[in-house]
């Protein structure tokens, strides 16, 4: 039976996982040795998120951490049972996840006593608060074929894994990633949105200390959370990016809701290894939004992978040209603030 004191602080270690636009969309209730996760659609973006993929995708991540830090905390290993209550998603709008709100989509627990902690559990641990995304230059060069490795082995999660880009293919990643983010860079309901999220005041959002620069040379097309209904923010710099960014997809054969979920769960164990590899992370999924430049990415990863992919996030990883500083800390919510009953 695990502590609830243990609990808690496996909880607040857990919920330092990434979510769209740090809107931290997760709930916890807690029953006896389980802890089950909810969605909660009232906080999720919806112009970026139309489908609901990244409020899933969120889910997925933070179950990745829960893993990890309930196994740390307790020194057994855990198992957890996803969508429990079938995979039937709700009516209505589909934005921000609203079919699955107040949905339990995964239960951790206990995997039993004599079931000790995985040696990755162990390892992974340190990095959950040490990973941030990283919206600045990563000069020092791209992943060794080790860490290359050892990266796509962490992201493997059911039917999702995680492939190193050839250069070509990344070339073609960049190409449909600035097409999708011209498309909207004067829409007025999307400025808005950026807006709203990058001046949010309290527990979510992105501080603007968090949103980085832009690249000098315009070649590496990273979301421009400077650039909003209020015009251009002074805090916006530019710096010269690594050319070309060493990209890595994670994608699986499907797209169901289990799929957006597992694809989550795979990135965020990629991001922790990738971090623990002393390597930077940032995040490339503008073209993953609307459907049709979604199909484009989906059609040139499986083209050039040879099989049939939908990708559920592009990640660009890279060796610091210095070591890595303390990133400005994306806010948090309180545990106590996501428990429900």
């Amino acid at each position: 039976m695990f502590d609830r004191r243990r609990i808690l602080t496996a909880l607040q270690e857990a919920t330092l996982a990434p979510s769209i636009h740090n809107s931290q969309p997760w709930r916890f209730r807690i029953s006896g040795d389980a802890v089950s996760v909810l969605l909660d659609a009232s906080v999720t973006p919806r112009l970026v998120d139309p489908s609901g993929r990244w409020a899933l995708q969120s889910i997925g991540a933070v179950v990745a951490s829960l893993e990890i830090a309930l196994a740390a905390a307790t020194g057994h290993a855990v198992a957890t049972e996803y969508f429990p209550d079938g995979e039937a998603e709700g009516s209505g709008p589909t934005a921000g996840g609203q079919r699955w709100d107040g949905r339990v989509l995964a239960v951790v627990r206990q995997g039993g006593s004599d079931a000790p902690a995985t040696e990755a559990a162990a390892r992974l641990f340190p990095a959950l608060s040490q990973r941030h995304t990283s919206r600045s230059p990563l000069l020092g060069g791209a992943p060794s074929d080790s860490e290359w490795q050892q990266v796509v082995a962490a992201s493997s999660a059911g039917s999702v894994r995680g492939f190193q880009v050839p250069q070509a293919l990344g070339e073609r990643l960049l190409e449909l990633t600035a097409l999708a983010d011209a498309q909207r860079v004067d829409d007025p309901a999307y400025l808005a949105e950026v807006q709203k999220w990058i001046d949010h005041s309290g527990k979510v959002g992105i501080p603007h200390a968090a949103a980085g620069a832009s690249d000098s040379a315009g070649a590496y097309p990273g979301r421009n959370f400077a650039r909003s209904l209020s015009g251009v923010a002074d805090w916006s710099g530019k710096e010269t990016f690594e050319d070309p960014p060493a990209l890595f997809v994670v994608a699986s054969s499907g797209d169901s809701a289990r799929d957006q979920v597992l694809g989550g769960y795979g990135l965020q164990r990629a991001l922790l290894e990738a971090t623990s590899l002393g390597l930077g992370t940032g995040v490339l999924g503008q073209a993953l939004e609307e459907a049709a430049s979604h199909e484009a990415v989906n059609a040139a990863v499986s083209s050039a992978l040879g099989e049939e992919l939908v990708v559920h996030q592009i990640l660009r990883l890279g060796h610091p040209d210095q070591p890595l500083l303390p990133a400005a800390r994306t806010p948090r919510r309180k545990v106590s603030e996501l428990l429900v009953s």
